[in-house]
């Protein structure tokens, strides 16, 4: 719950988190959030009309969104200043035709959406999320945004005294370990509680697990946000504040919140699309009356910053970092740099960037990962490729990165939510 001593700003994302369990609920929500301030929502298959200083937005598969604001200046001579996120986060996913009665009660197996630190599904009350497509009267498909008023799922561990040796490590197989046990029901109950409709209307599903337990702040001084889906909705919700506050400017801020990079941005609405490049052109071409080379010219004067959440150092576990590159919680924003660009940064883009912090006060760090363990990645280097512009990868750093529930520090967020600020009137 949000607790009364939470910042309006850390209060805000707390109900974002809350009220986005899945990619199509953050999208859905940061569209009608985007609307509210006064941004138009632009269709892909219409011709565009644009206004200097007005925000504009266009949305993808109902899960990706790019987002806006037209600069004063030239596109030509004074670029894009670039905030890439994502709204996906590992989760179950249903494989709900596969859902039958197993020993008293509906079983439904589940795929690994993402690198899921599976354990930490087990014996939580959960709620079933997602969209579904049904016959609408007129004959149509209609897509409707689910979620489940009360928890409808539990994946119980067993028992240790049928399992001795869990304490010392036990491999869980997914199809057969962590199938959700929804109680003595059907399938058909489950749907009619999720939108009404019946197994003979549903013509297909995106049906995710999300924990049911609210965000919550923790620790003597409530400096610790605990909740699902900070990885990555604390950067997508960061990119909202700051361009929906963001004043006129001479550069074009522009936000690319992408789906599906936990699972490696290859679709459609997903950072290594042409969407954003195919976006950025369309707004160069409007501006410019049809003239490509501003496209070239714009880019080259343009900057992106890539949010993705960082590894903190755990107190339990700090041989797992390189002490010199240790992000520590509610130290700031974090700097992240990779010899083989699993990250977008180089020297001169961290620079860049270290010194807009050092100019603005936010508070920053860096993280390298030790030299014998593998690296993750971001959309960072795949939207830096596509778009040929100078990049640095940033985030805050997370405790528990890819649980069902993951920590944060509330002063880092803040820091996060400035810098992108900074960014966005950066010459």
């Amino acid at each position: 719950m949000c607790t009364q001593s939470a910042p309006s700003a850390i209060a805000a994302l707390m109900a974002y988190l809350d009220a986005s369990p899945t990619a199509y609920h953050a999208t859905a929500n940061a569209r009608a959030r985007l609307e509210l301030a006064g941004f138009t929502a632009l269709d892909e298959g219409a011709a565009w009309s644009l206004q200097a200083g007005r925000g504009y937005f266009v949305e993808r598969n109902q899960s990706a969104l790019i987002v806006f604001r037209v600069g004063t200046g030239s596109l030509a001579t004074d670029g894009f200043r670039l905030v890439a996120a994502h709204t996906d986060s590992p989760a179950p996913k249903l494989k709900w035709r596969g859902a039958a009665e197993r020993s008293g009660v509906l079983r439904i197996p589940v795929e690994s959406y993402g690198g899921m630190l599976q354990s930490t599904w087990f014996d939580r009350p959960l709620a079933i999320a997602g969209r579904v497509a049904v016959k609408a009267a007129d004959g149509g498909v209609r897509w409707q945004l689910v979620l489940s008023s009360r928890p409808l799922a539990i994946i119980p561990s067993l028992a240790i005294h049928l399992n001795r040796e869990v304490n010392q490590g036990a491999a869980i197989n997914v199809q057969q370990h962590l199938a959700a046990l929804c109680g003595a029901c059907s399938f058909a109950d489950i749907l009619k509680e999720l939108c009404g409709a019946t197994p003979a209307e549903l013509l297909d599903a995106d049906l995710f697990l999300a924990d049911c337990q609210l965000a919550t702040l923790c620790g003597v001084n409530q400096d610790i946000i605990n909740a699902p889906r900070l990885d990555n909705l604390c950067s997508c919700q960061a990119a909202l504040d700051a361009i929906i506050a963001a004043p006129p400017a001479a550069a074009t801020p522009v936000i690319f919140l992408a789906d599906n990079e936990e699972v490696g941005s290859e679709t459609a609405q997903g950072a290594a699309s042409a969407f954003w490049r195919d976006t950025l052109e369309r707004l160069c071409l409007t501006q410019s009356n049809g003239d490509r080379e501003t496209i070239f010219r714009a880019l080259s004067r343009s900057f992106l910053l890539s949010l993705d959440a960082a590894h903190a150092v755990h107190p339990n576990y700090e041989e797992k970092h390189d002490p010199a590159y240790a992000p520590v919680l509610n130290r700031g924003v974090v700097i992240k740099n990779n010899a083989s660009f699993r990250y977008s940064s180089t020297a001169v883009s961290s620079a860049l960037f270290r010194q807009l912090c050092r100019d603005q006060g936010i508070a920053h760090q860096d993280f390298i990962n030790r030299s014998d363990q593998p690296c993750g990645s971001t959309v960072g280097p795949t939207c830096a490729a596509r778009l040929g512009v100078k990049a640095v990868d940033a985030g805050i750093p997370l405790w528990a990165m890819h649980s069902s529930r993951e920590s944060a520090g509330v002063k880092d967020q803040q820091a996060l939510t400035q810098a992108v600020a900074a960014l966005f009137v950066m010459p």
